[in-house]
């Protein structure tokens, strides 16, 4: 994970106290807008390029993939190594994936599907220490507690956590203000693929009832004084969003970019290279 700079000299072999761990959560909070991109192969490889091309945050996909745990840190490694920070999206709402994934030094995460206060309520509690929410102790032998070297990290875990909570259904649009209005709620950000889908019209993110529900949406939640974020639509890109007030846009993904590109260099050569009957 990226540390970045602290404020105290440190002894080799002892981490400072509190060490900066979680940009993504500092530089939103600064009013900077990230531009991301989704990881679905599980390629640490990848993950590694993406932060070497500058990306603001890699998102690594478990909700849609067979990633376990074990992948999933070896793809936050690896976009470390390249200088850059990792958000997961996991499957769902586990309290024990998220705390396998917490003790793995993972701080930012997506989660899809939040439809309720109540579901908002329980993911976050699952997420931070007591008495803030009921995660499990094990920061003197995990590395989210940088296997004990980080005396404090228990005092300060709160404050390195990054939750986007998913708006992804009619009844999450409708209740967007009240999850937003939630401590530990960071980011709100809508799903309009799933959205649309709730609503009847899977497929149509240029419907107007879909736009009109993800603009209520988006402004309930900027009301709020919550970061919101979306993936780009057929007919608002990644810059449109962000003059719309998105300051997390993830667009760009790993499975689409090679796909293109394979087609595009078997379409140029085919002439040549007929291909398999």
């Amino acid at each position: 994970m990226s540390y970045g700079k602290t404020e105290t000299a440190r002894k080799p072999g002892k981490p400072a106290a509190s060490p900066v761990r979680n940009r993504i959560k500092r530089r939103l909070a600064a009013g900077e807008k990230l531009l991301g991109a989704w990881v679905f192969t599980g390629s640490p490889t990848v993950c590694e390029i993406y932060a070497l091309a500058g990306y603001d945050i890699v998102l690594i996909d478990t909700e849609h993939t067979p990633l376990d745990v074990k992948d999933v840190l070896e793809c936050v490694r690896a976009v470390e190594a390249g200088g850059g920070d990792a958000m997961v999206r996991v499957p769902g709402h586990d309290f024990s994936h998220f705390k396998r994934l917490l003790d793995a030094g993972i701080h930012s995460f997506m989660v899809p599907m939040v439809d309720t206060v109540e579901q908002a309520k329980a993911v976050i509690h699952a997420c931070l220490y007591p008495p803030r929410g009921r995660r499990g102790f094990a920061a003197t032998a995990a590395r989210s507690g940088l296997y004990g070297f980080h005396e404090n990290y228990a005092d300060v875990a709160h404050e390195e956590t990054f939750l986007a909570l998913q708006v992804e259904s009619g009844a999450a649009a409708r209740d967007a203000a009240k999850i937003a209005a939630l401590d530990g709620a960071d980011c709100l950000f809508i799903g309009p693929n799933d959205l649309a889908g709730s609503l009847g019209k899977l497929g149509q993110l240029a419907d107007p009832d879909v736009l009109k529900t993800i603009d209520k949406a988006t402004a309930a939640i900027l009301k709020a004084g919550k970061v919101c974020g979306i993936i780009p639509t057929p007919t608002r890109d990644a810059s449109e969003m962000a003059r719309r007030g998105f300051s997390i846009v993830i667009g760009e993904c790993d499975v689409p970019t090679l796909k293109a590109g394979a087609l595009a260099d078997r379409a140029r050569h085919r002439k040549a290279f007929p291909g398999r009957a």
